[in-house]
């Protein structure tokens, strides 16, 4: 049996799945200030269902990384940068950063040694300028095609530092692009405590409850890795709670072909996707944080201020839907109208007190307005602001550049079909999104336990990058921080695809991730460019990237409606 948990900003929910089966579930309001109990909380109501030794695997899909990002409560890190000649980031990174000299070229060959005095003196200055910076990161431009430079810096500043952690930007991302790998490196330095004090808080309680099964988290682009493997990579597990509702609409629905958008109505906002050829487009180049470019991979996802727990009111007579949130609605014991209290008082959901949303409405409701007029405003309202985000999502794919002829050949007109729904909201606001698009509404059974569904049935992943430059008889693997000679010559493109296969499954070991003969591999890039010098060809250059595939792993029995 699988175990899956969502910790979302409303509620905590458990499930528990056994051959496509819902065996067990639990929903519990979410204490933002102690997480834990939350999540013990659901796992406890559960377990008095099935027994702690059926559950095989759990999975975790928890806003501890956004929250902390969203409150600005991460570690202060200092941030050491190699970046060489070229273009001054420093104003494009969250902190000011340690400029350092030395720097490799864009083959991978040192151009200039790293200073060891620049480094201590500067590590020293640091520390004695913020007592408090316990942690740090380093990034080297280059440096996933030779990350000596960043090696030899993380050695020195931890002797001088007295670091806990060092994050290292080769080892968090293996694509080029400079920027994203720095922001990316410091981001998973500055939450890296928090997610260990969680991590470590995670797997006592669940000994208590007397769980002994692996724990894994989910990441943004809808994979999973082991708790133990997140603790190096923290940063990889924002934007969970997004990536466990594709899941969870991969595991409750027929995927067809037909383009289609998903919302996931929760608490506080709504977080929409957008499908084409049975897939959830993922973000062209990596997720953004406190809008700063990372490098983490993502599934394309936009969040707007609305969702079931959103506060109503009229100013001057105008009806304004959110953005924040003054706690549950009152229909389910709160204090202020709601979203969510117009869905209830249309009866488009059974779950809260109908008396109590009435009571809500009367708040909203304008002189000579009845009741269910009031509720139909809330409604129509909060649906306009959804479908405006949808359209803007289009509009933005439509505009986005294509590279390849075959692209620009096999174009088409975006045109959704259906729009799929989940949340506690969904069933009050998702058939009024689809009748102003004139599409078909989809609520699919369970669609209030879909982020915990998606976690539960999620496939453990994981990628690698490979580099091979058969101009200098060389290839790299940053993730695994491997420089080595080739093989074989000549070696061609197809050799490095069997080269990256072989050390994707080295990393997926290592992640406790066993690849089958028959497991989806998703080549996510494959780039091979000559080397030119005067008028000869010397080698070639061949990029490229292979994950396994993120998805489900089963369908989920009556699905839909």
């Amino acid at each position: 049996m699988l175990l899956g948990i969502d910790v979302g900003g409303t509620f905590t929910d458990a499930v528990v799945l056994d051959n496509g089966r819902v065996v067990a579930f639990a929903k519990t309001p979410t204490d933002h200030s102690a997480l834990l109990a939350s999540i013990t909380a659901s796992i406890s109501k559960v377990l008095e269902r099935v027994s702690s030794s059926s559950i095989k695997r759990i999975s975790l899909s928890t806003t501890i990384v956004t929250n902390t990002l969203i409150e600005e409560k991460e570690d202060k890190a200092a941030l050491f940068l190699i970046p060489g000649p070229g273009v001054n980031i420093s104003s494009l990174v969250p902190v000011k950063p340690v400029i350092l000299s030395g720097y490799t070229d864009h083959t991978g060959k040192m151009k200039l040694d790293i200073d060891e005095n620049e480094i201590v003196s500067s590590a020293i200055r640091v520390r004695e300028s913020s007592k408090d910076v316990k942690v740090a990161a380093v990034a080297g431009k280059f440096a996933i095609r030779n990350p000596k430079l960043e090696h030899t810096v993380k050695d020195i500043v931890k002797q001088n530092l007295k670091t806990d952690h060092i994050t290292l930007g080769s080892e968090v991302a293996g694509t080029l692009n400079f920027l994203r790998r720095a922001n990316s490196a410091y981001y998973n330095a500055a939450v890296w405590r928090t997610f260990k004090n969680f991590a470590e808080q995670m797997k006592k309680s669940l000994e208590q409850i007397g769980l002994d099964a692996p724990v894994y988290i989910l990441k943004a682009d809808g994979g999973t890795m082991l708790l133990d493997t997140a603790l190096e990579l923290p940063v990889e597990a924002i934007f969970t709670g997004p990536a466990a509702s594709v899941l969870g609409i991969i595991a409750l629905t027929d995927v067809s072909e037909e383009a289609k958008v998903s919302i996931d109505i929760g608490g506080t906002s709504s977080d929409i996707a957008i499908w084409q050829n049975k897939v959830p487009l993922f973000s062209p180049n990596g997720a953004k944080v406190n809008k700063y470019p990372t490098a983490v991979r993502s599934f394309w996802l936009n969040s707007i201020g609305v969702g079931g727990d959103s506060y109503v009111r009229r100013e001057d007579g105008e009806l304004k839907i959110g953005p924040m949130r003054n706690g549950p609605a009152m229909a389910a014991g709160g204090n202020y109208p709601t979203v969510f209290d117009a869905v209830r008082y249309l009866d488009k959901s059974d779950y809260g007190e109908k008396d109590l949303a009435e009571k809500a409405m009367k708040i909203i409701a304008l002189e000579g307005q009845t009741l269910t007029e009031a509720a139909e405003e809330v409604v129509n309202k909060s649906a306009e602001i959804i479908v405006n985000s949808i359209l803007e999502m289009i509009e933005e794919k439509q505009q986005r550049p294509v590279y390849k002829v075959e692209d620009i050949v096999k174009e088409e007109k975006f045109e959704i079909k259906e729009v799929v729904g989940i949340g506690g909201a969904a069933n009050g606001l998702v058939e009024k999104v689809a009748e102003k698009l004139s599409v078909k509404a989809v609520l699919p059974v369970y669609g209030m336990l879909a982020n915990a569904i998606g976690a539960a049935s999620s496939k453990p992943t994981t990628y690698i990058t490979l580099r091979a430059d058969t101009n200098q008889d060389v290839y790299t693997v940053p993730e695994l921080g491997i420089k080595e000679k080739l093989p074989q010559r000549p070696f061609l493109a197809k050799d490095a695809i069997k080269l990256a296969y072989k050390h994707l499954e080295e990393r997926a070991l290592k992640s406790g991730i066993e690849v089958s003969p028959d497991e989806e591999i998703e080549e996510v890039y494959l780039e091979e460019f000559n080397v030119i010098k005067g008028f000869s060809t010397m080698g070639k250059i061949i990029s490229l990237k292979l994950q396994i595939k993120s998805g489900v792993l089963m369908k989920i029995e009556r699905a839909e409606n």
